[in-house]
Order: C-alpha cells, then structure tokens, then sequence
C-alpha cells in the first residue's frame, strides 16, 4: 500500500498467496492495522476502503 500511495490497490493483491486467501481474511488483516494506525478506526483516515477495488492509503 505505501508504493501505491494514493491510488486504490486490489484485494486479492494484498495477500502474498492468493491462491490461499480465504474469504475475508485481507479485510481482518485490514481492520487490525486501522485499530493500530487509526485515531478512529470506524472512520479511517488513512486506510481507506475503496468500494469494488480494495483499499488505498492516504497519508497526510
């Protein structure tokens, strides 16, 4: 996410094995770091869902 800063990055790019990936297991690893990462999680302002796509990182 940090090399594609500011531009949406696919899901299933996120995980080194896609062919190992189950179901949701990106969008738990995703929220774990937003709890880290994010005064509020809930509302991230830096690890963003783009919907369709995957999540982009939009550091200040």
């Amino acid at each position: 996410l940090a090399i594609h800063a500011h531009a949406p990055v696919e899901r299933m790019s996120l995980s080194p094995d896609t062919a190992d990936i189950t179901g949701r297991a990106v969008d738990v690893q995703v929220t774990r770091l937003r709890r880290k990462l994010e005064a509020d999680p809930k509302n991230p302002r830096y690890l963003q869902t783009v919907r369709g796509i995957g999540y982009m990182l939009a550091p200040d």
